[in-house]
């Protein structure tokens, strides 16, 4: 039998990260761009829902058996 020991206290989690690069990115993106505060809360939704999106369709991980 394999030994194998999970240590998952410190792992970062993937998908978490993916969301919060979008959501920084997108707010940094959109305040360039118009240079107003409304802006950094519209980009940082745009970049929510595209991190979602990211991870639900484009990052979708298939289980495996072991």
């Amino acid at each position: 039998m394999e030994n194998q020991v999970e240590n998952s206290a410190c792992a970062p989690n993937p998908k978490g990260l993916i969301v919060l690069i979008g959501v920084i990115f997108g707010a940094l993106i959109s305040f360039t761009a118009n240079e107003t505060f409304l802006s950094i809360i519209g980009g940082a939704v745009v970049g929510l829902v595209i991190a979602v999106f990211f991870n639900s369709y484009l990052y979708a991980q298939k289980p495996h058996d072991r």
